[in-house]
């Protein structure tokens, strides 16, 4: 219904960001290097190499682009013209860092202006683009007039998705046996019973149908496509099972046949081997930087607090398979974990907190404990009582990003779905971090993860990492 198109809408607006960034580099060297000394320079090893390199920067370009959401944000207003500004900022940082890795000649003064120029131009370019596909859409020969048949509050949400994103459906409102012509939902009304669709059929040619009816039988959404067939609309129908089922769905053709299922993960196959192998590269980099950091944190340990260093706990790895999972030692020798197991069954059971922060907030992990050394309050708050988990990923036991490791002693107390977590390798960091951490309760956590597991893409863990960076920083751990 709408994916195909905005596949295209999307793909408009990386040609349209493309040229608006080519125009914004051209400008910039035109302005700052008039006699052309610099365009000589770029073009010295060939206009092969020269389109190489643009090629390469314009990708660069509109990879962050996407990590940064600007091909979701295609509506306009203050959040795209942030990501804009978070896109072309990010960019253009990364450019200055693998031009000064290439030893590439790049005049700062040309990227400073370059920066500008991007800035706004893409600005410029995306509302334009905006424009021409809106006015595409209120063409009569275009817009497609679509009629929901159901009033629920599943066809309310199909309503709010089709009103809120630039789409070619013209959306004329619902038609219901049971609810009441008086009834509205954004100012949309009930045109009346199901038999009014003959007569909307006459007066729109093109009209199309789409049935959401998920608590209707098999045999009267049956009936109703056949009122559709016979009325020669095109139908679209919510499946009978949507009630049932928590994640979405996915849609596979075998042939002819299609087969709905339930979302899964997406980090199988090819998508499993491009994540593991960014795993490994990063993995070994971070650690390598972060090495004198642990070896300072090591040697605390030892002198305040004494040995162990590593505290090692059983954790449940991918589909439940259990690992030792290692971080530097924060609680004193021996200390119990039954406070621990009464507060996850209370986090998880009751979903809710069993503590309040400092300010009298709800915080979803234990605080004030005092099993905590000083030290260990040290490398808590800014995480680095962490980093020895970057050996497990190296290991193959966890992911630099993924959900949050759980405890074997969690699972007496998951419900069902709550097991949809352990579908992907955990991880040091994850949604879960950067939305909250500390202050999501148990079923905002499993639903973020769930939707990192669905929605995996390595531009999701590139942004996921630069997010948790500023976190640690500013100390939002415990």
């Amino acid at each position: 219904m709408l994916t195909d198109e905005i596949k295209r809408q999307k793909a408009l607006f990386a040609l349209s960001d493309a040229l608006a960034l080519l125009a914004a580099f051209a400008l910039a060297v035109n302005l700052h290097d008039p006699s052309g000394a610099l365009k000589s320079r770029l073009f010295q090893s060939g206009w092969l190499a020269a389109t190489g390199l643009v090629a390469t920067l314009l990708t660069v370009w509109l990879l962050v682009f996407r990590a940064c959401d600007l091909y979701r944000l295609r509506n306009g207003g203050p959040d795209e013209l942030l990501a804009t500004f978070k896109g072309c900022t990010s960019a253009w940082l990364l450019t200055l860092i693998l031009g000064f890795l290439a030893h590439l000649d790049l005049a700062r003064i040309t990227l400073g202006l370059a920066y500008v120029f991007s800035l706004l131009l893409v600005s410029l370019s995306r509302s334009g683009c905006r424009a021409l596909i809106r006015r595409i859409y209120t063409d009569p020969k275009i817009a497609i007039p679509l009629v929901i048949v159901g009033f629920n509050h599943v066809s309310q949400y199909v309503c709010d998705r089709i009103v809120e994103q630039m789409t070619q459906y013209e959306f004329l409102g619902f038609v219901d046996d049971e609810a009441s012509s008086d009834e509205r939902y954004r100012g949309y009304s009930v045109l009346g019973r199901l038999s009014e669709l003959e007569r909307l059929a006459g007066l729109h040619p093109t009209l199309e149908v789409a049935i959401v009816m998920p608590e209707a039988s098999p045999q009267r959404l049956e009936e109703i496509i056949k009122l559709c067939e016979r009325l020669r609309l095109r139908w679209l129908v919510a499946p009978w099972m949507l009630q049932s089922v928590t994640g979405g769905f996915r849609v596979d053709l075998v042939g002819i046949v299609p087969l709905i299922g339930p979302r899964g993960s997406n980090i199988e196959g090819l998508n499993f081997a491009i994540k593991r192998a960014f795993d490994l590269v990063a993995a070994t980099i971070l650690l390598t930087l972060s090495a004198p950091i642990m070896v300072v944190a090591a040697l605390a340990i030892r002198l305040f607090d004494g040995p162990p260093i590593l505290f090692r706990q059983l954790r449940l790895g991918a589909y439940g398979r259990p690992f030792e999972m290692l971080k530097f030692r924060t609680m004193k020798p021996a200390a119990s974990d039954q406070t621990h197991r009464a507060y996850v069954a209370d986090w998880i059971r009751l979903n809710r907190a069993a503590v309040n922060g400092a300010d009298g907030s709800p915080v979803f992990k234990l605080a004030n404990d005092d099993r905590v050394t000083r030290v260990g309050r040290v490398l808590r708050r800014f995480s680095l009582d962490e980093l020895p988990q970057l050996i497990n990923v190296l290991r193959g036991d966890m992911s630099l990003v993924g959900p949050r490791p759980a405890l074997p002693y969690e699972l007496e107390h998951y419900k069902d779905w709550h097991r949809r977590r352990l579908e992907a390798p955990p991880g040091i960091t994850g949604l879960w971090q950067i939305s909250g951490r500390n202050r999501l309760s148990f079923e905002e956590m499993v639903r973020l993860d769930i939707q990192y597991i669905q929605e995996w893409s390595l531009a999701t863990d590139l942004k996921i990492l630069m997010r948790t960076v500023p976190a640690m920083l500013h100390g939002e751990g415990f």
